[in-house]
């Protein structure tokens, strides 16, 4: 049985870390274990919880069966190439190889792909945790990490990765082998980019496969998980219009993944008057109960 995930979505302000942080504090004060997870490159969570915090979970401090952790997407690279990676010489190779390096200092923007094998690897390593707060990124950004299964798949799986993985394994005459449309594809490449530069990025794509093949392996579970009946999709909003226009927008890009919201949370005050106001409108039926409690 999978530990219940938690997923909080929401426009930026309307106090969606704020409120994850609450129902992580208020599920591990009923004695349950629980995970608090940050997607949010701009790692509002640790102003949230006054903590720094590191891409390997940590316990908070003062609450007894909380641990948390910010997804860093450097730290969790580098943890998954010595797991997949067992051999040093191969690990050396990788880290020294310009491609690794280049990819490193492109993985500020890739938090939405890594998010995704983070919730995974999580409930991978942690066998008694009963529940996973995740906070997204705000608005349509929270979406990405859903998607992110195809993107690594097209990465693992594509037929450039397949040819420079080929050309890889003859060394220094990277076409030998080839059929004749990837010769024509890497030819011109390593005419234009030089022979040299081909076989860094064959060398790369071939040493790299172990650890991407662990990710996509890890995000398609995550997938599962997310559809599954141990998921819940929360949408935080505000009664504003912008709460309500982001609210919108977001059920309309999960509706495209084929997803729904379990509940929607108005986290805000209500503004005074609001109740005079609604009394006074035309709303339609569905409106009713949210109009009561206003």
């Amino acid at each position: 049985m999978s530990p219940r995930l938690h997923v909080l979505l929401g426009a930026g302000g309307v106090g969606k870390t704020t409120l994850a942080t609450g129902y992580a504090l208020a599920l591990a004060g009923s004695g349950r274990r629980v995970g608090l997870l940050g997607l949010d490159p701009s790692r509002r969570l640790q102003a949230a919880l006054g903590l720094a915090l590191a891409d390997e979970e940590a316990p908070v401090p003062g609450v007894a069966g909380l641990r948390a952790a910010i997804v860093h997407p450097h730290q969790a690279l580098g943890r998954w190439v010595a797991e997949a990676c067992r051999d040093p010489e191969d690990r050396a190779r990788l880290q020294r190889n310009p491609f690794f390096a280049a990819l490193g200092d492109r993985l500020a923007t890739a938090t939405d792909v890594f998010a995704a094998v983070r919730v995974a690897e999580w409930a991978e390593r942690d066998p008694g945790l009963d529940d996973l707060v995740v906070d997204t990124a705000p608005g349509l950004a929270a979406v990405d990490f859903l998607r992110a299964p195809r993107q690594v798949e097209a990465l693992v799986k594509g037929a450039l990765v397949r040819w420079l993985r080929a050309a890889a394994r003859v060394g220094d005459r990277p076409l030998l082998g080839l059929r004749a449309g990837a010769r024509r594809v890497i030819g011109t490449f390593a005419r234009v980019a030089g022979t040299g530069l081909v076989l860094d990025l064959a060398d790369f794509f071939a040493l790299v496969r172990a650890p991407l093949e662990g990710m996509l392996a890890r995000v398609e579970r995550a997938q599962r998980w997310l559809r599954s009946d141990e998921a819940d999709l929360l949408l935080v909003t505000s009664p504003r219009d912008t709460g309500a226009s982001g609210a919108r927008q977001l059920v309309e890009a999960l509706r495209g993944e084929g997803l729904a919201p379990r509940a929607v949370v108005i986290n805000r005050m209500l503004p005074e008057g609001l109740g005079d106001e609604l009394a006074a409108a035309h709303l339609p039926a569905a409106a009713a109960r949210l109009a009561g409690y206003a």
